[in-house]
């Protein structure tokens, strides 16, 4: 007999702890709280902690073994060694290693199951049906049309968040389930297959269309600018994912609505600001981050979830000589062939072990340290940064060059507004012989740019299907066209949803 599936119905005061809660349909949980949904949507205040918790939610999915980077970073050329082996295999993309599932600890396991990405899934469907049944008086407003307005603005978080997960989801798994409806009983056993990633994005791209109507460009007066949606953060989100489908004129107006009419500027393009101050969160640059520097929100710097416990050494802690991954130093040789750039001046270091130099990129320095009965801890509190202003102008560039005839004076534009940011010297058209090295050039500078945020994986598959040439260290074109670079499902969901079928390439290495 199938187990039953049973969703955690937790008050959302609680929904930094909810990382093992699951969308009902993917994993059966047993209840360890009593159901508050039929008293929790009373006020305004109830219905703007409910959506902050949909945004907890995809932070404790990113939490997950450091998932947001391990998915998009880790299995590229960024790296020279992973000294742990479990991350090792990943960046090895031996993503078929069988795990047991009393074994739920290991990060193949959990980078393998998707159940976070739909416990904040949920958490907006739950939303968008009880925001939808309270009063019009529930909400803040002078008037109605005030109140309405109020309504609709959590409607459109909520929206923004769940295209948000299943933008993210197919970009790791390709085809998922796909569920946008709350369900009051969830005991009954159900087989949802996994759906076309086309029709999941076309969903995403639906909310996000509604959404934008409902939300102003960003307030820069606001606490919660950045960490919560706004028009601007709609219209990244809706650039990425037209980049992901190859529909780039979509792409290039998405980026040109936030570019032209955002309010978003380049940091340190003055003396009032620096380079670095990106990384500190909340920047004027940012678009959209997941909040985590604050002591509340922030981890402990020795977790699996924490990238600043994988990629820094000493200084920043003081016991640690060699980071326990290791950057590429022949990448950054490549890419920071200037080495006066101010994004390798600024944010690259290295440390000395014997006759050998470590290089480490040191973007998530800020940390703090408390001392417990005469032992020091100390805490990760940067910003998970997901969208900036440089993003969307090399995305606007990557889809001006991917045209069969590419606008290449935009694309040059796009690329040295960054390089004259970063102080270094305009790529010249006299330089581009054809499309690929265009494409190259746009993949490259996002490689400088965006070193280590969790981008270059994505950005080496889309540079790959435009080009055709293979970017990847341990996965080769024929591998690469049978979509080896789409993760597999880990068993286990299989047993609780007997509609799945294991991601097309894993199907005969991933034993169910």
């Amino acid at each position: 007999m199938k187990p039953k599936y049973k969703y955690l119905t937790c008050s959302l005061l609680l929904s930094t702890l909810l990382y093992g809660t699951a969308c009902h349909k993917f994993l059966d949980q047993d209840p360890i709280s009593t159901p508050t949904d039929q008293t929790s949507w009373k006020t305004d205040a109830d219905a703007n902690s409910q959506v902050a918790g949909c945004y907890s939610l995809i932070r404790s999915a990113f939490d997950a073994s450091c998932s947001f980077y391990a998915y998009g970073d880790l299995p590229t050329d960024e790296w020279s060694v992973i000294q742990e082996g479990n991350f090792n295999a990943i960046y090895q993309v031996d993503w078929a290693i069988s795990e047991p599932t009393s074994n739920s600890s290991v990060p193949q396991f959990k980078l393998r199951v998707w159940t976070p990405f739909y416990s904040s899934i949920q958490q907006s469907n739950r939303c968008l049906h009880f925001l939808n049944l309270m009063s019009d008086a529930s909400f803040t407003g002078s008037s109605a049309s005030d109140q309405q307005a109020e309504r609709n603005k959590y409607l459109a978080e909520a929206r923004f968040c769940r295209a948000f997960n299943y933008f993210y989801m197919a970009r790791v798994w390709g085809d998922v389930p796909l569920d946008t409806s709350y369900q009051a009983d969830i005991s009954g056993v159900t087989s949802d297959p996994r759906v076309a990633q086309e029709n999941v994005l076309q969903c995403a791209i639906s909310d996000l269309n509604w959404a934008k109507n409902w939300l102003n460009y960003r307030d820069t007066y606001s606490t919660d600018r950045v960490v919560r949606a706004d028009k601007g953060t709609c219209f990244a989100l809706l650039a990425h994912i037209y980049a992901w489908k190859g529909s780039y004129d979509s792409c290039r107006m998405a980026c040109d609505s936030v570019i032209q009419k955002g309010g978003y500027q380049l940091v340190g393009l003055d003396a009032s600001s620096s380079y670095t101050d990106i990384y500190k969160g909340k920047s004027v640059e940012s678009i959209f981050e997941l909040a985590q520097n604050s002591s509340t929100e922030a981890l402990s710097a020795a977790s699996d979830g924490s990238i600043a416990h994988w990629t820094l050494a000493a200084p920043y802690f003081p016991t640690v000589t060699v980071p326990l991954w290791e950057t590429n130093a022949t990448l950054l040789a490549k890419l920071y062939g200037d080495t006066t750039d101010k994004r390798y001046k600024s944010t690259i270091a290295y440390v000395t072990s014997g006759s050998s130099n470590y290089y480490f990129c040191t973007k998530y320095n800020n940390i703090s340290s408390v001392e417990a009965n005469s032992v020091i801890y100390y805490i990760s509190q940067n910003n998970i940064n997901i969208f900036r202003l440089a993003d969307i102008y090399l995305l606007r560039a990557e889809a001006n060059a991917a045209s069969l005839t590419p606008n290449i004076p935009a694309v040059l534009s796009d690329i040295n507004v960054i390089r004259a940011r970063a102080g270094i010297k305009n790529v010249v058209a006299d330089s581009i012989p054809n499309r690929t090295v265009l494409i190259d050039s746009v993949t490259a500078e996002r490689g400088r740019e965006m070193f280590e945020e969790g981008s270059r994986y994505y950005d080496l598959v889309r540079n790959t299907r435009l080009t055709g040439e293979i970017r990847f260290p341990y996965i080769n074109i024929t591998d690469f066209q049978n979509g080896k670079y789409y993760w597999p499902i880990d068993p286990s969901l299989m047993l609780t949803n007997a509609g799945l079928q294991q991601t097309s390439y894993w199907r005969q290495l991933l034993e169910q």
